[in-house]
C-alpha cells in the first residue's frame, strides 16, 4: 500500500460509467472530502476507509472500506472485501464479499466476475459482461448491456434483466420466493431464467424471455405498457398463475388464444405474445 490521498473535486475517478453511459453513481460515492488509500502492491489487508486500486493484477484484501475503485486501466485483480462496501470494478477483475450488504458495479469493458454472501447485496452490471453467485437473501441483481449471467440462492431476492444484452438467471437452487422481472426503461434485452421450488413471481413482456417455471406455485405478470416483447414460458402447469395489469381483461373479456404445435400461444393488446410451450389447450 503507498500513502493516502484526499480526493478533491477535480480528481475524482472517473473511470466508471454503467450500462447506458451514466456516471452519477460513481459520484455519489466520492465527494470532496473523501479520503482515498491507494493501494498498489498485493497484500494489502488492513487498508481503512475507501480505497482506490492503481495497479492491474492484484490479489488484496481490504477490511473496513466502505468505498472501492479499481482505477487500473488493464484491471484483472482479485479483490476481497471484508466489510459491507461499494465496489467499482475494472475489466476482469474478481470481485469476493461474505459480510452482505455489498454493492458491485461491474465494469465498463471485458469481464466482470463475482462471489457474495450474507444478505442485502446489491449487483449491478454494466456495458461488460458479468457473472457470478448470489449466495444469501433479500438481494438485488441487475443485469448490464452485454451479458449477465447471475446463480441466485437463498430467498427474497430480486433479479432485473438488463435494458438490452443478455440476462441468465439460475434460481434452480431457490426454495423462493424470488421475483424476476424484465427491465422496465428498455424493451430489448433478453432474459432467460429457471425458477426454483418456492412460490416465484416473474414479471415479463419486454424484449425476448423465455422463462422455465419451478416446483412452487409461480406467478406470471404482465403489465400493460411494460410489454410489446415475446414470452416462452416453459412448463407451466396447473398451480402456476397468471396475472394481468391495466389491461381491463374479464370474464368475457379475455387475451386471444390459440393453440399450435408448440403450444398455446397468447397474444395481448400491447402486442406481447406469450407461449405456453407444449400446452395443448388454451387457459381461458
Amino acid at each position: 500500500m503507498s500513502g493516502t490521498t484526499t480526493v478533491s473535486g477535480g480528481i475524482v475517478p472517473q473511470n466508471f460509467s454503467d450500462a447506458s453511459g451514466s456516471t452519477s453513481a460513481f459520484s455519489n460515492y466520492f465527494t470532496a472530502t473523501t479520503i482515498l488509500s491507494a493501494v498498489s502492491v498485493s497484500g494489502a489487508t488492513s487498508v481503512t476507509g475507501s480505497a482506490v486500486i492503481t495497479n492491474s493484477s492484484l490479489a488484496v484484501t481490504i477490511s473496513g472500506a466502505s468505498v472501492i475503485d479499481d482505477a487500473a486501466q488493464n484491471g484483472g485483480s482479485s479483490i476481497t472485501t471484508t466489510s459491507p462496501a461499494a465496489v467499482f470494478a475494472s475489466q476482469n477483475d474478481t470481485i469476493s464479499a461474505a459480510s452482505g450488504s455489498t454493492t458491485l458495479f461491474g465494469a465498463s469493458s471485458q469481464q466482470t466476475t463475482f462471489a457474495v454472501g450474507g444478505t442485502g447485496n446489491s449487483i449491478v452490471g454494466g456495458s461488460g459482461s458479468i457473472w457470478g453467485v448470489a449466495s444469501g437473501d433479500n438481494s438485488t441483481l441487475v443485469g448490464g448491456s452485454a451479458v449477465s449471467l447471475f446463480t441466485v440462492t437463498g430467498s427474497n431476492n430480486l433479479v432485473v434483466a438488463g435494458s438490452s444484452g443478455t440476462t441468465g438467471v439460475d434460481l434452480s437452487s431457490t426454495t423462493g420466493p424470488e421475483q424476476v422481472t424484465t427491465n422496465p426503461l428498455g424493451n430489448s434485452g433478453t432474459l432467460v431464467a429457471t425458477l426454483g421450488s418456492g412460490a416465484d413471481t416473474v414479471i415479463a413482456g419486454g424484449g425476448a424471455s423465455t422463462i422455465t417455471a419451478g416446483s412452487g406455485q409461480d406467478v406470471f405478470g404482465f403489465v400493460d405498457g411494460h410489454a410489446g416483447g415475446t414470452v416462452v414460458i416453459l412448463g407451466f402447469n396447473a398451480s402456476d398463475n397468471i396475472a394481468f395489469g391495466g389491461y381491463g381483461y374479464s370474464a368475457t373479456n379475455v387475451p386471444t388464444e390459440t393453440v399450435t404445435s408448440g403450444g398455446d400461444v397468447m397474444t395481448l393488446s400491447d402486442g406481447t405474445t406469450i407461449l405456453f410451450a407444449g400446452l395443448d389447450h388454451k387457459l381461458f
